[in-house]
């Protein structure tokens, strides 16, 4: 497989027994998911604050924050609107719920990720699960009352 993996990846790592790839990949996606958690609450508060959405953005990302996600994501935060749907807030609620499961079964206590889940959960159930992750932004606006 390595030959395929090779055309596919730009490093292939070997991570373990059968099944240790999957939980890498939960646990990558766990930090992905909280950063971008952390990335909507923040902007959200200073646009409250009355800072503009494009001049918070460009602070984040020339800060200590900037980051390959911070940059990555950076349209979908600016413009939700205008941006086709890298990851939707399904499926992020569906891999917070795995990383539940499998904190559970591992006897481990993942307190952000559960909070990130109640949050995702909440804004499927709002009607957008079919937004992008960056969506939860959104949903966190409609709970400060501005959409």
């Amino acid at each position: 497989m390595r030959p395929v993996l090779d055309l596919l990846a730009r490093q292939v790592f070997h991570v373990g027994a059968l099944g240790s790839g999957a939980i890498v990949k939960l646990s990558i996606n766990t930090v992905v998911l909280g950063l971008n958690q952390a990335l909507a609450e923040a902007l959200v508060l200073a646009e409250r604050a009355g800072v503009p959405r494009e001049t918070t953005y460009e602070v984040f990302a020339n800060s200590a924050i900037g980051s390959a996600f911070v940059s990555y994501k950076r349209a979908a935060f600016e413009r939700p609107d205008e941006v086709p749907v890298a990851f939707s807030l399904d499926l992020v609620a569906k891999d917070l719920d795995l990383v539940r499961q499998l904190a559970a079964r591992v006897g481990a206590r993942m307190p952000q990720a559960e909070a990130n889940l109640g949050v995702a959960t909440a804004a499927v159930a709002a009607a957008l699960g079919d937004r992008d992750m960056s969506g939860v932004a959104t949903y966190l606006r409609t709970l400060s009352g501005e959409l």
